[in-house]
């Protein structure tokens, strides 16, 4: 598990402007904030020195690039061979997400695929792994939601209303200290 690092009410609405837009610069940040360019600037370095920023990414629609078809994939794996099951699977780039899971299966794989013929060919080529004992697709129908960005909780650390912050949604800095 990941280390927590403490973040102040300053430091959650430079996350929340981010989150909303991580393309405007430091400058609108601070203007909006009601905060010195400098201060939104050192904190965001900060930020990314302490890994609380791993990158700045766009969001890519997968359907306008061709990719379909959604699966989730239960994995059983034999005893002892999880992490090197894994680590093969995760050199697939149609597997976006491998989580070690609890319950029936051992790993669960996020796939995007092109199209059926595609899903097939992973499934089918992850089955031909000596250490891969059976898996389960299910099929995607439709995706009701898929947040890709982290919500920034209130400080203090718990929910405002019972929810965290939603991603994208601006608060005032301080915001969270009422």
């Amino acid at each position: 598990m990941g280390q927590s690092t403490t973040i102040d009410a300053t430091d959650r609405a430079i996350l929340v402007e981010l989150n909303s837009d991580a393309r405007q610069s430091h400058r609108e940040i601070a203007r909006r904030l009601k905060i010195s360019p400098t201060t939104v600037s050192a904190r965001i370095q900060r930020l990314e020195e302490e890994g609380v920023i791993g990158g700045y990414i766009p969001v890519l629609d997968d359907e306008r690039l061709g990719y379909d078809l959604w699966a989730t994939i239960g994995i059983r794996i034999s005893k002892g061979r999880l992490r090197e099951v894994e680590e093969r699977l995760a050199r697939d780039m149609r597997a976006y997400a491998i989580f070690d899971v609890t319950g029936e299966y051992d790993a669960l794989v996020l796939g995007r695929f092109r199209d059926r013929r595609d899903l097939d060919r992973f499934v089918k080529h992850t089955l031909q792994d000596p250490f891969v004992e059976r898996s389960n697709t299910q099929v995607v129908l439709n995706r009701v939601k898929e947040e890709r960005r982290v919500p920034i909780p209130p400080v203090g650390g718990g929910a405002r209303n019972g929810r965290p912050t939603e991603p994208g949604t601006r608060t005032p800095a301080g915001a969270g200290n009422r």
